[in-house]
């Protein structure tokens, strides 16, 4: 009985046991299949998100990403694969998506796109930033350039010129762009890619004809001047430190001994960037770094005018259209010589001749309230392409700076000679100093009359000089 009894026990502890391991069995059962479940909606998500960053999100046709992918996979298949990319732009104009709304918009790019597609058979083709179309074709060989010219003829001849869109005929203007690319563009990730794409549509935008093909020494090019650029305005902002200024003198033409003016001359410290020749034109581009850079240089005269104890003659400063369009350039150049005002009867501005200058917004004001406060003024290069003597009519030039060619064509041309005449008589009747640059031989010297209002530049007479130089300077015309 004893034994029976214990059996019994023993009997309903194991099934009781074996109850709790069947529950928590069920349990964990029930919470592995929970945690799936979660897993695979998180997977299924992850997914639908991958799938959705291959795609437009208003026109759902394929994006850059869903591109660069299937290049990727080609190459992946044919390592000897090739490739070409025209990237076309609809509408070339700025205010071409003026004409009609976002809905008529992706119309357009969702029926070119499959008429591009159905036409010319891409291997890839999908849209970029919803408003480029690009078609990436391949092939097992090198596209060769007139290769690549006949591919871009297909493709402009596939594009149609007008289109029906809601019942209204739309006319379209197209750029393309083309470029040939090896794997190892697309081994370096697709912005290393985009910026050449940028580049290759930027200039098939501004080309006559709205077509471009890459070129690797165009994109050089234009990598060094954004570099340029780019360094030009960070020396500007650390202070100028990396600029030196020279002057060149000019003389009297009754003394040649007598310097008059200095005209100031700037050199960047960068010599890798070449001399202003090559980095002036680039900052003409921009009004507001040449304005800078015009400050920085009339503070660097103001510096060296207050440190210097002897006396210095007038000063020539070369300044853009764009400078005296800016409406605070009268209050800067009267603050930035607040500290040395005498300075400012000695200060010349010299302005490219243009016809229009006059016309433009705050030039002429800001010309009247300069020589007001005793600043003055020259044309320079007067003469040379844009010559117009309504300028000197409201007399706001106190000199006349006639362009170099003259004087180096007198000796054999007679329109050159009697140029030359004409504006000294010119010069001397509007009460006006006339330079003549460009004195670069003895025979050149000897053309220029000796006259108090005639003044003479060259390197006949002296090469630059640095403005620490310790050159004797001498007196200056009053």
């Amino acid at each position: 009985m004893v034994f029976t009894s214990i059996n019994a026990t023993l009997l309903c502890g194991f099934a009781v046991l074996i109850a709790l391991c069947a529950l928590l069995a069920a349990k964990v059962s029930r919470e592995e299949k929970k945690h799936s479940f979660a897993q695979l909606r998180l997977e299924r998500e992850q997914k639908k998100q991958k799938l959705k960053s291959l795609f437009c999100e208003e026109s759902q046709l394929p994006n850059i990403n869903y591109i660069q992918k299937r290049v990727l996979q080609i190459n992946e298949v044919n390592e000897s694969s090739h490739h070409i990319m025209h990237v076309v732009c609809v509408g070339r104009s700025s205010d071409y998506y003026r004409f009609f709304d976002s809905k008529t918009s992706r119309k357009i790019k969702t029926q070119l796109h499959n008429h591009l597609n159905e036409m010319l058979s891409p291997s890839v083709i999908g849209l970029f930033e919803d408003r480029y179309i690009v078609l990436v074709f391949v092939k097992n060989s090198p596209w060769l350039p007139e290769q690549i010219i006949e591919q871009q003829q297909k493709v402009q001849r596939a594009l149609p010129y007008e289109q029906v869109v809601d019942d209204k005929l739309l006319p379209f203007d197209y750029s393309i762009a083309s470029m040939s690319f090896p794997d190892t563009d697309i081994a370096k990730g697709k912005n290393y890619l985009f910026k050449k794409m940028a580049y290759c549509v930027k200039k098939s935008l501004k080309s006559i004809d709205g077509l471009y093909i890459y070129s690797n020494t165009d994109y050089q090019r234009s990598l060094r001047k954004r570099q340029i650029l780019q360094d030009l305005s960070q020396d500007i902002c650390q202070g100028g430190d990396q600029f030196e200024l020279c002057y060149q003198p000019i003389f009297n033409s009754l003394n040649t001994t007598k310097v008059c003016i200095w005209e100031i001359l700037l050199r960047w410290k960068r010599t890798e960037y070449g001399g202003p020749g090559e980095f002036m034109p680039l900052v003409a581009t921009k009004p507001h770094l040449h304005y800078s850079l015009t400050m920085m240089i009339l503070n660097k005269v103001i510096d060296y005018a207050t440190s210097n104890k002897e006396s210095i003659p007038n000063i020539s400063i070369n300044v853009s259209n764009s400078d005296l369009m800016m409406v605070d350039f009268f209050d800067d150049v009267m603050i930035a010589t607040e500290r040395y005002r005498d300075l400012r009867k000695k200060i010349i501005f010299e302005v490219v001749e243009y016809s229009e200058i006059l016309s433009k917004k705050h030039v002429k004001e800001n010309i009247i309230n300069l020589k007001n406060a005793g600043f003055r003024f020259a044309i320079d290069d007067f003469g040379c392409g844009y010559s117009n003597l309504n300028l000197l009519s409201e007399k706001h030039f106190d000199f006349i700076k006639i362009d170099k060619s003259v004087i180096g064509m007198c000796d054999r041309d007679t329109v050159a000679s009697e140029t030359l005449k004409f504006m000294i008589k010119l010069s001397e009747s509007i009460n006006a100093t006339l330079v003549v640059e460009g004195v670069e031989t003895v025979e050149h010297l000897h053309l220029v009359p000796k006259q108090s209002n005639v003044l003479i530049q060259g390197f006949l007479l002296s090469k630059p000089v640095s403005l620490t130089s310790s050159l004797r300077v001498c007196d200056s015309v009053k």
